[in-house]
This record gives C-alpha cells, sequence and structure tokens, in this order.
C-alpha cells in the first residue's frame, strides 16, 4: 500500500510539474554599458501603440515595443542614480520616483512615439519608494517617512500635484482601488486597509497581522475585491492568499512559493498572479480558486532557479494585447506573450 500511496504522489508531482508552460522571450532590451535596471510599467498610446516604462539606475527608458521583437527606445529621462524607482502613470504622464532624492519626476508622453520629455519635477517630497495611482479618482499614493507614512495628492492639475492628506504606519507598498487602500506595513507585520471616499480624511478600516511575517513587502487584492494576495521579502516566505469577505475574522486561504524561495512582487489580472520573483523569474499562477494556486507558466533565468537579490525585479502583465513585461536587475527588459 505505501509502494502504490508514493507512486500515485510522485506522478501527481509530476503531471503539476509538467503543467506549468515555460516561456521563451519575445525580445529583449539591454544597454550595452555597466548599469542595473528596477521596476518596469506600462503605457498604451491613444494611437494603441505600447511602451514599457523601465527603471534604470540612472534614469527611465521610454521602449516602443508594439512591434513585440524589435523592441526600440525612444526617449531616456536621466534621474538621480538609485537602485530603487517606481513608475506608475496617468493619462499621458508617467510619474517617477526614486530614493536618492531630487523629488518626483512627472514625464509627457503625448508626443509618442517621437520623443517623451520631462515635463516637471515635483518636490513637496524628495524620495519615495513605492507610489500608486488611482487612476479613476486621480489621486496619488506616495509611500514616505516615518511622520508621513503614505501621502495623497490630487492630480486633478497632473503637473501640480496637491497634498490632501496621509495616512497609516511607516510602510513599503500601496494598493488602492474602489475607495480602499492596501499598505503592506513592512517591518510591522500587518496590512493595513483604509477608506479614502474621503480623500482628505482617509479612515482605517481594518488592520490584520501576518503571523510568523516576514517584511511585508506588496499586497494586491483579486478581481473581486474578495481575497487578497500579499508577499514577503524574505528567503521562505511564501505567497499567501487571504479571505477579506469577513474583515472580522480575515483568513489566510492558501500560500505558494517557487523554488527559489524569494518572491518580490504580485500583479493579479484577472484569474491570474504575475509575479516578480527574483531569482526564480517569471511565474504565473491561475489564483481562480484562491485556495489552491497552481503555476501555469513560468521563465527564469537558466535551468535553475537562482537564490538571492537577483534576477527579476518587476512584472507588468496589463496590456490588452496580452504581452507581458519584465524587468531583471542585471539584463534588463524581457518581452513575453501567454495566451
Amino acid at each position: 500500500m505505501k509502494v502504490v500511496l508514493l507512486t500515485v504522489v510522485v506522478l501527481l508531482l509530476s503531471l503539476g510539474a509538467e503543467a506549468s508552460q515555460r516561456l521563451t522571450p519575445l525580445a529583449k532590451f539591454k544597454y550595452d554599458r555597466n548599469i542595473e535596471y528596477n521596476d518596469v510599467w506600462g503605457y498604451t498610446a491613444p494611437d494603441q501603440r505600447e511602451y514599457a516604462l523601465l527603471g534604470v539606475v540612472d534614469g527611465t527608458a521610454i521602449i516602443d515595443i508594439t512591434d513585440a521583437s524589435a523592441p526600440k527606445e525612444i526617449s531616456f529621462i536621466p534621474s538621480n542614480r538609485s537602485t530603487w524607482k517606481d513608475i506608475k502613470t496617468l493619462g499621458h504622464y508617467a510619474y517617477v520616483v526614486n530614493e536618492s532624492g531630487g523629488g518626483m519626476q512627472i514625464i509627457d508622453l503625448s508626443k509618442l512615439p517621437e520623443v517623451a520629455t520631462l515635463a516637471a519635477t515635483f518636490t513637496d517630497f524628495s524620495t519615495s519608494h513605492n507610489l500608486w495611482i488611482d487612476t479613476d479618482r486621480k489621486i496619488l499614493f506616495a509611500e514616505g517617512d516615518h511622520a508621513q507614512p503614505v501621502k495623497l495628492y490630487s492630480l486633478e492639475n497632473p503637473l501640480a500635484p496637491t497634498k490632501l492628506s496621509f495616512l497609516g504606519v511607516e510602510c513599503h507598498d500601496i494598493y488602492a482601488r474602489d475607495g480602499l487602500v492596501y499598505v503592506s506595513e513592512g517591518g510591522h507585520g500587518t496590512i493595513g486597509i483604509f477608506n479614502y471616499d474621503d480623500p482628505t480624511n482617509p479612515t482605517l478600516v481594518k488592520r490584520f497581522q501576518i503571523q510568523r511575517a516576514g517584511y511585508v513587502h506588496n499586497a494586491w487584492p483579486t478581481t473581486d475585491n474578495r481575497y487578497l494576495m500579499t508577499t514577503e521579502e524574505n528567503s521562505g516566505k511564501t505567497m499567501k492568499m487571504f479571505d477579506l469577505s469577513d474583515l472580522r475574522s480575515v483568513q489566510k486561504v492558501g500560500e505558494v512559493l517557487a523554488p527559489g524561495s524569494l518572491a518580490h512582487n504580485v500583479h493579479i489580472k484577472g484569474d491570474y498572479a504575475f509575479v516578480s520573483h527574483y531569482g526564480s523569474g517569471l511565474r504565473i499562477y491561475d489564483v481562480s480558486n484562491p485556495a489552491s494556486m497552481n503555476e501555469v507558466a513560468f521563465w527564469q533565468e537558466g535551468e535553475r532557479s537562482q537564490t538571492g537579490f537577483v534576477s527579476v525585479w518587476g512584472a507588468y502583465p496589463f496590456f490588452k494585447s496580452g504581452k507581458i513585461l519584465a524587468s531583471s536587475i542585471e539584463e534588463g527588459l524581457y518581452i513575453f506573450q501567454h495566451d
């Protein structure tokens, strides 16, 4: 009986491994100079041309990826040198923050595909690790310091943000939608959920502790807002799925981790989670059953997962065309397609 059970377990594991498709990059973009890269975001112009906004230690690259097999850099916007950079968009503007000072850069994308230009530099704050933009309500959230952990700004005038309020405790990452902002509260080991229907007076809805937490790094809700998937940027700490249907009793319902054991950021689109997983590369999970997340596709540099803070930093899966971007710290930009 033991032999039969062991055989069944091995067979199931083999079938699970075979079900995950290894992706092949459509193209790669890398500078011919010794430089590192960080985060990536995407932009679709009114003419439906698609662009990668790639964070580089010394600036931001705007790359036309409409022809995914032949990415073409349009412009490079220099910045203070910083290992950490975050990029988001509203309309035809890109907002870029870093951790080395100089404020928030606002890049005008309206003249693409000819050129992108630096339209303004916002200096109400000097540095920020992460930002998020609620594009429907035109509100920007910027990760801050001990005194003002998350700052809220109106982008009604996109070139001159107006301070509205601040919320929370010292944190790492922010995601906002439908009047709720989910704050990954770093070393506190917690997720804070705030209501910002009145952005001048945001209120705490729920704060819950992740048991035996590492550094609570990022969080992303499922499309129906019922579940929240989280990462903790420590080796061996799983990506977790929490059921938020009853905020009086938030329950963990599932968890998963790729072989490299160090997840960075999760992004959810429809029934799929796209994870920038450092040395395990880009990992795609079917999260339609949050209690049993299943890897369906992956790509990594090399045949085996690497350990440590290497390889894939960021991902962007939100193009309507189905293109997926992944940024590698050492190797630049990769472009994929997964149906």
